[in-house]
């Protein structure tokens, strides 16, 4: 009886943990010295986020599956200033571009 509640256990223990949760950690930042930048974004859900008149350092992270495709955009909404725009596969930089000038444009994209 009691290898059979040990079984049982073992179990309960592995279907928790899911072994086979093959789940990307992903994070979309954008940096620099732009005072406001306008972003755009695939939002994990499968569709487009858009945000105008951002403060940065802006930052996002959500969870995807492998071959996933992410996209992140930004532009500078002033005179001056730089933006750097990074995706960031399970903690890595899988992604990144940087602008400077006014009303320059970042943007990086790929399939995970």
């Amino acid at each position: 009886m009691r290898i059979f509640f040990s079984m049982v256990f073992l179990l309960l223990v592995v279907a928790c943990s899911n072994p086979f949760d093959t789940s990307i950690r992903v994070k979309y930042e954008v940096v620099g010295s732009a005072e406001t930048v306008n972003i755009t974004f695939e939002n994990g859900s499968g569709g487009i986020s858009q945000m105008a008149n951002v403060a940065l350092p802006w930052s996002h992270s959500f969870s995807a599956d492998s071959d996933d495709y992410v996209y992140l955009y930004a532009q500078n909404q002033g005179e001056t200033g730089s933006i750097t725009v990074t995706i960031y596969k399970d903690g890595d930089v899988f992604k990144r571009a940087t602008s400077e000038g006014a009303y320059v444009v970042a943007s990086v994209s790929g399939n995970l």
